[in-house]
């Protein structure tokens, strides 16, 4: 298994006849699945999942289609997180639609997590695709905002066609950058935009990160925000310098 951070502009496909970008194309050039064996051809990669063209970050790569196949089976659960910056009026009602779940074009999208990031006022001006730092004003934790650009955190289970974007734009809610940072127990840490590092399997039995996506409370949501809230160590992590990048 590979984790890569897809770049925003490449699709996730081996070969477009329109000539776009390509992720698998890049990563077979890169030397991604490369047999070590001489005279062997390299393996067959498969992403597991797909990301639209504009989504950056995780994107898992597998030699083997069975795991593939598993890993994106909507019965097992995975939680999938992504960071999404977006442009709009965000109120509690909002909130409370996203959490719960609705019916949109006639396609039923299941309840997702959603967490606002919170920001120290001396570094609102700063931002990372895996980190939580943001651009909010005067938020507070609070679920109601009058920023107009806003980070938020979202889980979910599903890997719906464009999920996320079609559920916040049917809110007013435009979204000017979408991040993905972990899928399952995989994370995407700090593998820099572009690469591949590949990584121990995580049976699928094992992985913590899958069921119910658990959604707060009222109370949790509205209480005033502890020190370094928004920045869970599930996903602020030291590099791991034992896997091989490519």
């Amino acid at each position: 298994v590979w984790i890569v951070n897809k770049l925003s502009g490449e699709l996730v496909t081996e070969h477009d006849p329109a000539g776009r970008p390509t992720l698998l194309e890049r990563l077979y050039k890169g030397g991604v699945g490369k047999n070590k064996s001489k005279g062997k051809p390299r393996e067959h990669l498969k992403p597991i999942g797909r990301l639209d063209m504009l989504t950056e970050g995780l994107i898992l790569v597998t030699n083997n289609g069975a795991y593939a196949h598993d890993m994106e089976l909507p019965a097992n659960k995975l939680h999938r997180v992504y960071r999404a910056r977006v442009h709009g009026k965000l109120t509690s009602s909002k909130l409370k639609a996203i959490r719960s779940g609705f019916l949109l074009d006639g396609v039923r999208y299941k309840g997702m997590g959603v967490k606002l990031e919170v920001v120290p006022q001396n570094k609102k001006n700063r931002t990372t695709a895996g980190g939580s730092r943001s651009q909010n004003r005067g938020q507070k934790g609070s679920a109601q905002s009058s920023s107009t650009n806003i980070w938020m955190r979202i889980s979910c289970v599903e890997g719906k066609n464009r999920q996320i974007r079609k559920i916040l734009s049917s809110l007013g809610l435009n979204v000017t950058r979408l991040i993905r940072i972990s899928f399952g127990d995989y994370i995407l840490n700090t593998v820099p935009a572009g690469m591949a590092l590949e990584v121990p399997v995580k049976l699928l039995e094992a992985q913590r990160r899958r069921g119910k996506i658990i959604q707060q409370s009222t109370k949790q949501r509205n209480r005033e925000p502890r020190k370094n809230e928004g920045q869970p160590d599930d996903y602020i992590t030291k590099p791991v310098e034992w896997i091989k990048q490519y």
